[in-house]
């Protein structure tokens, strides 16, 4: 083997030691740029989250006192058959079925509308998208006047219509409270389902609608056989949403009613929220929020898988040999 000269070696060593800065002169870089940043992210994300794992672990007041390790107290209480909380997770899962079910339903039905060439289309998705950037106590404090049951505009236009026998105290009745706050909530966001699903309508291919068309597929048949086939990775989507939204559910009921009446809107984190700040138990608080994410956490897996989906052209492949 011949042996590298005295300069071409020396070359050759000159070049390594300067890629070897270089690397290090980027890697200094990089962290320059990134460090700040991260050092937030871990003060206000990473050290909260871990100050919460440890404190479900303990009877953690948040005031007073040291906290004490008391293993899997906190978490057994949770499943221990407590009325309070099997009310809030009952009130939870009826206001889940709403919001996932329903809000699906109705945004689906008014994005196929809105789909159509229809006039004032454009205005018509902006109205509906409108109330998602609306902020959460402008809204909970306009709802909450207008359900006033003395001076409110719900109660005002149905005594203005004849109607004042069905005027109520929408927040104050143990029978509507739960629903009325649930309306708001699906007024709230019903706009960013139909976005998504407008989009998903947009992807489904134009051979594939025409082809249908020429076999004789009536609206309905289109609908059955074409759109929603075709639409299986947005409703997914939508419902990966629907239930993560769900299951955080706080601010409009905390806002309207603060869980009441006697209760009847008292949601799990809502109820969480009542037992870090009201009743001064952060520990079994902080084990509460810990199985909220622990439930999340496969729900943001799948939202990723459905957002990564590359079947489209396979799944339009096998729908229009079903037309056919």
């Amino acid at each position: 083997m011949t042996a590298i000269p005295g300069a071409a070696a020396l070359r050759a060593r000159r070049t390594r030691t300067r890629s070897l800065a270089s690397t290090g002169t980027d890697g200094a870089r990089f962290w320059l740029a990134a460090g700040p940043a991260l050092a937030v992210f871990a003060v206000f994300t990473i050290v909260p989250m871990a100050s919460v794992v440890y404190y479900s672990f303990t009877d953690y007041s948040g005031f007073v006192g040291v906290p004490k390790f008391v293993g899997l107290d906190n978490y057994a209480r949770i499943f221990s058959g407590d009325k309070h909380i099997l009310g809030a997770l009952g009130h939870t899962l009826v206001y889940s079925f709403f919001y996932v079910v329903v809000q699906i339903a109705i945004a689906f039905l008014l994005a196929v509308l809105l789909e159509r060439a229809i006039r004032g289309a454009a205005f018509y998705r902006a109205a509906f998208f409108l109330p998602v950037v609306i902020s959460s106590v402008a809204v909970a404090y306009t709802w909450s006047f207008m359900y006033d049951p003395n001076s409110g505009t719900i109660n005002g236009v149905l005594r203005g219509l004849g109607l004042g026998s069905l005027a109520h105290d929408w927040l104050g009745d143990y029978n509507l409270a739960l629903l009325s706050v649930i309306v708001v909530d699906l007024w709230r966001n019903i706009g960013y389902s139909i976005v998504i699903f407008i989009a998903g309508l947009g992807t489904i291919p134009a051979e594939v609608v025409e082809a249908a068309r020429i076999d004789g597929a009536g609206p309905i048949a289109m609908l059955r056989r074409i759109t929603i086939p075709l639409m299986t990775p947005t409703f997914g989507l939508v419902t990966v949403l629907a239930v993560n939204g769900a299951l955080r559910a706080f601010d409009t009921v905390y806002l309207m009613t603060g869980g009441g009446p006697g209760n009847q809107t008292e949601l799990y984190m809502t109820l969480a929220f009542d037992k870090a700040f009201s009743n001064r138990q952060f520990g079994l608080s902080s084990a509460m929020s810990i199985l909220v994410v622990l439930v999340l956490i496969p729900v943001a897996i799948l939202q990723s898988r459905l957002g990564r989906d590359d079947r489209p052209a396979r799944r339009s492949r096998r729908v229009v040999a079903g037309v056919r």
